[in-house]
């Protein structure tokens, strides 16, 4: 009978419908497991080493006076674009700089981003076609902003890290520091690959 084909389709539709429901649920704990995964991924050997070196970085580095009477509540490192850095970044809320507790913090763009809430900034090889606009929008700006990306110095960032076979070099923009109101310690400037000075000279 006709009523028996009906119950037929019915049933059959519920039970597709059903396969496809357990589907979705499998794909989303696919996905979930998968993002969980890569979150927990370990960080290259490289940017292990360069969150170590944004910690060691600001013992040499000598901020302009907060305005205000009260101390910051926190020592602020920004990530700006592409999180390479893994845990090896939130470790260093364990740590302070200058008896002010260090806070991480991560952006995917530029804008809002400026010396109340960001005293260091790194920023991602995702950025880099955008380099030369993201470092005059924060030209004059006491962040000290550091890239280990090329040209990076020689374009205006602060501190450029260098990969070498078994260390870290530095090209420093002492010029871009200075019109921000950051003082590098002598001891830096003498680690420098490249010192630039002054707008149009460079000092090996």
């Amino acid at each position: 009978m006709w009523w028996n084909s009906l119950g037929f389709l019915i049933e059959n539709s519920f039970a597709r419908w059903a396969q496809v429901k357990q589907l979705s649920c499998l794909l989303l704990v696919l996905l979930a497991t998968s993002l969980h995964a890569n979150a927990m991924e370990p960080a290259p050997p490289e940017y292990k080493l360069n969150a170590a070196l944004l910690y060691k970085l600001s013992r040499f580095i000598d901020w302009p006076p907060t305005t205000g009477k009260t101390q910051p509540e926190s020592f602020n490192i920004c990530l700006l674009g592409r999180d390479n850095f893994g845990r090896s970044l939130d470790v260093l809320e364990e740590r302070k700089v200058n008896g002010i507790p260090i806070a991480v913090h991560r952006h995917a763009h530029s804008t809002g981003i400026d010396s109340n809430n960001c005293q260091m900034l790194f920023i991602s090889d995702s950025k880099q076609p955008l380099m030369a606009s993201i470092l005059r929008s924060f030209e004059n700006q006491p962040i000290l902003t550091v890239s280990n990306t090329s040209n990076f110095a020689k374009n205006g960032g602060m501190i450029q890290l260098v990969p070498g076979q078994k260390h870290i070099d530095f090209k420093i923009n002492a010029y871009a520091a200075l019109t921000a109101g950051l003082k590098i310690a002598a001891p830096l400037l003498e680690l420098a690959i490249v010192v630039i000075t002054s707008k149009n000279r460079d000092t090996p």
